[in-house]
């Protein structure tokens, strides 16, 4: 019986190894692109998060912050609030002004002052961002002189026909802390270890006076605003007047009270003086 021996050409085995090659470099390249595309997203999300302090316990109003009472941990950055931290070391020995619950962000709106910061006056409660505004009162537009340091209270412009063509009433700003009646004012929150007393369920900026008592002859009230309320308030001056309405303990709830006119009893609206 005849044998049929193939012979493989020299020339079909480099061809074969050419294309082995190939074919392994090709996979070698498709390798390096997904492990260089995995980095890169991980380089971004890296990228794309930020330290802050937290709680890393609940802890109560007026605690002294000890090291094992807070932590760090890492979130996006668009979830880090305005005014927080990024090392425990700025808030170790800080007084809670409010209770704060686990894993809650520590900011300084929430905290105080250490034991060896000394009463430095009502910048020392105003806390950042917000603005001391004070409004000339009687005993009529200040609610019978009742008001004191640590009410809230809603501001209603009175504005003349003259300037907005009729005679109204309008709540301009609402649920603001009062900080001082005339030279009366909150204090500091002092270091947990130097007070007994509770906190105000109202978590008040500071802390009330003790011998804190209604003032019928207080000509001004301080209030804890925002720039912008700031520069409303000043501008109602130019315009009319402001009355001030006292709102009960704690209560921060905003409303939607239309503007009052006397319009539906028969005035009449007239031009604004030029």
């Amino acid at each position: 019986m005849a044998r049929t021996v193939t012979k493989i050409s020299k020339g079909s085995g480099r061809g074969l190894l050419m294309l082995a090659l190939l074919f392994a470099a090709v996979a070698a390249i498709l390798a390096f692109i997904a492990l260089s595309r995995g980095s890169n997203k991980e380089a971004a999300s890296a990228a794309d998060m930020t330290k802050v302090v937290v709680a890393a316990q609940d802890i109560s109003a007026r605690t002294e912050l000890k090291s094992d009472m807070v932590k760090t941990i890492d979130v996006p950055i668009d979830s880090a609030l305005s005014g927080g931290y990024s090392d425990t070391t700025a808030v170790v020995g800080q007084t809670t002004r409010y209770p704060l619950v686990t894993n809650e962000q520590v900011t300084g709106l929430k905290i105080g002052f250490g034991k060896d910061i000394e009463d430095k006056g009502l910048s020392s409660v105003l806390p950042a961002g917000m603005r001391a505004f004070s409004i000339k009162v009687s005993e009529e537009t200040g609610v019978g002189g009742m008001i004191i340091p640590g009410d809230l209270v809603d501001v209603i412009a009175i504005l003349k026909a003259d300037t907005v063509g009729v005679d109204k009433a309008v709540t301009i700003v609402q649920g603001i802390e009062v900080l001082a009646v005339a030279q009366e004012a909150q204090e500091p929150i002092p270091p947990a270890a130097e007070t007994t007393a509770t906190p105000d369920a109202s978590g008040t900026l500071g802390e009330r006076p003790e011998d804190s008592k209604p003032n019928p002859s207080a000509r001004t009230v301080t209030l804890a605003v925002t720039p912008e309320q700031a520069q409303l308030l000043a501008l109602v001056y130019t315009d009319g007047e402001v009355v001030l309405s006292l709102r009960a303990f704690g209560d921060r709830e905003p409303v939607s009270p239309p503007e009052s006119n006397l319009m539906p009893y028969g005035a009449l609206p007239q031009a604004p003086s030029q």
